[in-house]
């Protein structure tokens, strides 16, 4: 009976161990395939949307609106804009956090003649909804290259 026991135990700390090898090569091919993103502009995606549809994509842009009707990513060369969506698991990563954070310190809204302009890298899977009011939204998964500055319009640059 000791002798099985014993044996009972072996089995099933090797199984602990193999699943445990087999959990650390999945994870590794994991974070090695994750997807692609397509670098673009806001202007490019609403020029093509459908092109960038069920794409990953990177965009750097400036956010319009704000809490609590929504955020647009914007970009001044073109009309039109990115609906930006996040899924709840994404709300609790630091990077979501620290952007929303830097959104309600600087008054929650933003209009394109806002004093200041919160401008980062958004990261996500864009879906193209040509018959709706959104017909761009971004479902961002990371946003990174947080900045706040003072918004500086093209006449003034000129």
């Amino acid at each position: 009976m000791k002798k099985r026991l014993s044996l009972l135990i072996l089995w099933t700390l090797s199984l602990i161990y193999v699943g445990a090898l087999t959990g650390y090569v999945y994870s590794q091919e994991s974070a090695a395939t994750k997807p692609q993103a397509m670098s673009a502009t806001v202007c490019e995606i609403v020029k093509n949307g459908a092109a960038f549809d069920d794409k990953h994509v990177s965009v750097r842009a400036f956010v319009i609106g704000g809490i609590p009707h929504g955020i647009v990513l914007f970009d001044d060369d073109c009309s039109g804009g990115l609906t930006m969506d996040a899924a709840e698991s994404v709300r609790e990563h630091d990077d979501y956090v620290a952007f929303m954070r830097a959104v309600v310190e600087q008054g929650g809204k933003f209009t394109q003649k806002s004093e200041t302009k919160i401008v980062a890298d958004f990261f996500g899977l864009l879906k193209y909804h040509p018959k709706e009011q959104q017909k761009w939204v971004l479902n961002v998964e990371r946003i990174s290259g947080l900045e706040v500055k003072r918004n500086v319009s093209k006449s003034e640059n000129h």
